[in-house]
């Protein structure tokens, strides 16, 4: 389904967000809401950087896309496709969040859908500041999300950006 060089590019789109558990902590500082959208910069190691948006929404879900896996980009690197991504995300400690991204991912060349890329990360917010601190990207085979046929461990990526504001 996927030869070497797509899940090589697949790599690349991962954003850097996504969740690693571990134990509930005290609050952020008000000063420190993460709630926003973040224009990042998403890179991998030998791979060429990418965009990605990502929102962290009040209550705790994500809204997410970006340059290189969008069904409308120009991507010369592979032909691979995935949706919009979704999630959630929960305080961490200091100024951290934990976040939890899932895509649907798609023959680019049947439009089949072959499974899910999942990236789980701590990402660090400081005022308008959003720097990625661990990750662990994913791609799981089938289409059953909970209950997959395959893995393609995809490693880590790196995300830094700046909240979008008014001003």
């Amino acid at each position: 389904m996927f030869g070497k060089k797509s899940v090589f590019v697949v790599f690349l789109m991962c954003a850097g967000v996504g969740v690693l558990a571990f134990a509930p902590s005290p609050a952020m500082e008000p000063s420190s809401n993460p709630v926003g959208t973040y224009v990042l910069t998403v890179t991998a190691a030998g791979a060429p950087t990418f965009r990605e948006v990502i929102t962290l929404h009040a209550g705790g879900t994500i809204s997410e896309t970006n340059s290189t896996l969008h069904p409308n980009s120009a991507n010369p690197f592979f032909n691979f496709n995935g949706s919009e991504g979704y999630g959630t995300w929960e305080r961490g400690p200091a100024k951290t969040v934990v976040l939890k991204v899932v895509k649907m991912v798609f023959d680019g060349d049947t439009n089949q859908h072959v499974g899910y890329l999942v990236v789980e990360a701590i990402a660090r917010i400081d005022g308008d500041s959003f720097t990625n601190l661990e990750s662990d990207v994913n791609i799981l085979l089938g289409p059953d999300l909970f209950n997959p046929v395959g893995l393609i461990p995809l490693g880590s990526t790196d995300a830094v950006g700046t909240r979008i504001t008014l001003n």
